[in-house]
């Protein structure tokens, strides 16, 4: 696998091979992750009001502060994969 030039893909879309690979690497990019799963996660940011009432607020480190956390890979290294 290897990178193709922008100016080139119009060309590879015309064979039926490289359409279908075109293809589903833009459904995969415009493919949504999903949100955080860390409920006090707010926008990957975390703020916390301590007593007296002072806030501070720290990077999540489930998202790593973009809000989105990647779907794991099934692969054969984490023992899921058929």
């Amino acid at each position: 696998m290897g990178w193709v030039d922008r100016e080139h893909i119009p060309a590879l879309e015309q064979d039926w091979r490289y359409g279908r690979l075109i293809n589903l690497t833009r459904r995969l990019l415009e493919a949504r992750m999903p949100p955080c799963t860390n409920a006090s996660c707010n926008g990957g940011t975390i703020t916390v009001r301590d007593q007296d009432g002072n806030e501070t607020t720290v990077t999540c480190d489930v998202c790593g502060g973009s809000g989105e956390v990647a779907a794991p890979a099934d692969n054969e290294d984490d023992g899921r994969a058929g």
